[in-house]
């Protein structure tokens, strides 16, 4: 028979062996989050909008806009054309970034929209900026940025 002394030497490490394999077998309760699934982006200024697609990367035209201040939102959406829901204000942002600053300011007014500010371009002139949808928590972007084409009107 084994004496007390060899049981626990044993017996020990079997137990502690043990807990670690059902520790590290254990679920993790917490699901990970759903991620968007963002196939489109809207974009409209007055009656004009444009609409990128995440397969090619392209807009569906120039986005034309008055010379001087607009306003400018933007729509997420699913490849259904539903609105992606998963989109919200309190984790998301619209990101327009200029590629000539000298000719095209943005300045977010909300989430999903801004202010387009053109300056020193004439009638038909046109300018480009890149769109992105930006995960504030992650720090990234969910969609894009994709070159879109801004002519003024």
């Amino acid at each position: 028979m084994l004496n007390a002394l060899a049981f626990r030497r044993l017996a020990a490490p079997l137990l502690l062996t043990a807990t670690l394999a059902v520790t590290a077998c254990s679920d993790d309760p917490t699901e990970p989050e759903a991620e968007p699934e963002v196939q489109t982006v809207t974009i409209t200024v007055g009656a004009n909008s444009i609409t990128v697609d995440k397969t090619t990367g392209a807009a569906s035209g120039s986005l034309t806009v008055p010379a001087g201040t607009s306003t400018v939102a933007a729509v997420w959406k699913k490849a259904n054309g539903s609105v992606e829901s998963l989109v919200t204000s309190a984790e998301f942002d619209l990101r327009i970034t200029p590629t000539t600053p000298a000719n095209l300011a943005f300045t977010p007014t909300g989430a999903f929209g801004g202010t387009l500010v053109t300056t020193g371009l004439a009638s038909n002139q046109t300018t480009t900026a890149r769109v992105a949808l930006f995960h504030k928590a992650e720090q990234h972007e969910d969609f894009g940025p994709y070159t879109v084409t801004i002519r003024v009107q």
